[in-house]
């Protein structure tokens, strides 16, 4: 399975070391059977949310295999249809966009709004989107392919 961390907790996870609630993902990232990859982008709306630091280690992250980087131009066409299209409560349409155009369907918040757009079948769907709030979420974490 593929996640993707909002920008909201990107701190925590990677953090050294990470915040009780990341620790559980970097331990699944690193499996060597049934591990995760985390899915992310520095382009557009991601470059105004992320620092440098932030950018080098996701860019680490990618060099070991334990993450893809999708360019924004990948998904910027559906990224603006999802702003038009009036069905948004939160305004993170880049994210959205970027779960539907890599098939990640976990996604890593604290962002309520966020939260129930990424719920919702007719903005995340084949499969629904899946929230990881906390270490309790921990049993979301499985080696399911992730495509779109």
């Amino acid at each position: 399975m593929c996640i993707i961390v909002d920008a909201n907790k990107l701190g925590e996870f990677l953090a050294e070391p990470p915040h009780g609630d990341a620790e559980p993902i970097r331990r699944w990232l690193h499996r060597r059977r049934g591990a995760g990859t985390l899915v992310y982008s520095t382009d557009g709306k991601f470059a105004n949310e992320l620092g440098n630091a932030a950018k080098r280690k996701l860019a680490n992250y990618a060099q070991a295999g334990r993450a893809r980087f999708v360019p924004a131009s990948e998904f910027a066409e559906d990224e603006a249809w999802l702003k038009a299209s009036g069905m948004l409560r939160s305004d993170d349409p880049h994210l959205l966009a970027l779960a539907r155009e890599s098939g990640a369907r976990l996604l890593y918040t604290g962002d309520q709004k966020l939260i129930a757009d990424f719920k919702n079948p007719r903005l995340v769907q084949d499969p629904r989107g899946k929230v990881y709030s906390g270490a309790a979420n921990a049993d979301l974490l499985t080696a399911s392919a992730c495509s779109p």
